[in-house]
């Protein structure tokens, strides 16, 4: 029988990029084979094959071993933990012909562990490099009700433009995606999938096509923005309010807000001041008043709130009055 492989997994997720001049080729780093010392990942390289203009690249497996070159690799003192994104940047390309432009460029990447055993290689799709277009300008960003407003300026070369958007946490590498789906041909576009008091880190890429593998240009400079709440709900609408025996039913249209965390109900006696009644938070548009003043005339509003600490509140909807009725009475005293 054969002996079983002690060497690593190879890497996964395995992308490449344009990234304005540098070639990114990021992976996800596998689990040790085992757990002894000596299987622990220490380091990545990443090596480089090259195809000139108008070449149809064949799909040769054993090319790397051929005419591969290493480009880059990750610090060899630093073990790659489990599950982390690694990113390896080729920046050798000046010393290529038109520093590699119209070039096919097929990568791959190679782990090794504490006893420089050899992972499989990972190949990644072609990558062709384009020419670069200038880099967005101005990028700000706002907190706004439905989550970050995101504005930039377009690059100062003539023509149109198309954009990809990215989020991160501080401290973390840009993601492999964009936030959005398909590039933006407008300079602004909202995040709606923030969480309230986080800091994100956002930029924006020109696209130089569209496409897996991505190719994009010089990214702006990062910024930072807290995705605050301090917008208050809308007021709610369409109150009705009915009598239903000795008590009185509020009804009113649900708001439409993300956040929201209810409603809150306030009565007025006729001459006297608004008060609250019910809990804090009436969570469903409705409500019963199970308590009203007998034979007055009451009137009726509502507050909307968010989740928020302290929460946002709107302004109340509008006042809607009602006379109480004295329930009537059935004979033999039975209330109907």
């Amino acid at each position: 029988m054969p002996p079983l492989p002690r060497g690593p997994l190879p890497p996964r997720s395995v992308s490449a990029r344009q990234l304005g001049e540098d070639m990114q080729v990021g992976i996800t780093v596998p689990e040790p084979r085992g757990d002894k010392p000596g299987q622990r990942l220490v380091y990545a390289a990443l090596v480089r094959v090259t195809y000139p203009p108008g070449i149809n690249p064949p799909p040769d497996p054993d090319t790397f071993r051929r005419r591969g070159i290493v480009v880059a690799r990750t610090p060899p003192e630093g073990l790659l933990p489990p599950g982390e994104r690694v990113d390896l940047v080729d920046r050798t390309l000046s010393s290529m012909e038109d520093s590699g432009l119209g070039w096919t460029l097929r990568y791959a990447v190679r782990l090794r562990d504490g006893k420089n055993r050899s992972s499989m290689l990972a190949v990644a799709a072609d990558l062709v490099p384009l020419p670069l277009l200038q880099t967005p300008r101005e990028l700000t960003g706002d907190p706004t009700a439905g989550g970050v407003r995101l504005r930039w300026k377009a690059p100062e070369d003539e023509g149109s433009f198309n954009y990809n958007v990215y989020r991160t946490g501080l401290g973390n590498l840009w993601p492999d995606q964009p936030l959005n789906t398909e590039p933006l041909a407008v300079s602004e576009y909202l995040d709606g999938d923030v969480e309230v008091g986080r800091r994100y880190a956002y930029t924006v890429r020109t696209v130089l096509a569209p496409g897996r593998p991505y190719r994009e240009g010089v990214q702006v400079p990062a910024i930072e923005v807290v995705a605050e709440d301090r917008f208050a709900p809308q007021a709610p609408s369409g109150l009705v309010v009915v009598q239903e025996g000795a008590a009185v039913r509020l009804f009113w249209d649900p708001n439409p807000e993300r956040d929201l965390a209810g409603y809150r109900v306030w009565r007025m006696v006729e001459g006297e001041d608004w008060v609250r009644v019910g809990p804090d938070v009436v969570e469903q548009n409705s409500y019963l008043d199970e308590q009203p003043v007998e034979r007055k005339l009451l009137s009726y509003r509502v507050h909307s709130l968010d989740r928020t600490d302290p929460p946002n509140e709107s302004r109340h909807s509008e006042s809607v009055a009602l006379e109480l009725l004295e329930e009537p009475v059935a004979p033999g005293g039975a209330t109907p």
